[in-house]
């Protein structure tokens, strides 16, 4: 897979029904997506066997995940939840939650 660049802005849509995923790249070992969450959306707390990384890049909200209860989150927040560690996050602002998801595993 060639190094790839853009502007994540250019990538930011969301729906009115749900939680938005935009697949940004998928390489060997990791996959890399783009969320965009309106206000009042989530994302359930789920786990996955390999490491996530979550970085906020527009808006604010709150982490979700059983056993560690909420951290709020807003631009520049670093999430690391590790494999097997139930992660999930809420838009608990008034405007877009845009985030970028790194898997890895």
């Amino acid at each position: 897979m060639p190094i790839e660049s853009f502007d994540y802005r250019s990538l930011i849509a969301y729906s009115a029904e749900k939680a938005h995923k935009v697949v940004v790249g998928e390489a060997a070992h990791a996959r890399t997506t783009l969320w965009c969450l309106q206000p009042g959306q989530h994302i359930h707390p789920h786990v996955h066997a390999g490491d996530h990384v979550w970085v906020v890049l527009e808006g604010e909200g709150q982490f979700l995940s059983e056993g560690e209860g909420q951290r709020p989150v807003r631009v520049g927040t670093v999430l690391i939840a590790p494999a097997g560690t139930a992660h999930g996050i809420e838009n608990t602002g008034s405007c877009g939650l845009v985030f970028v998801s790194v898997s890895a595993g």
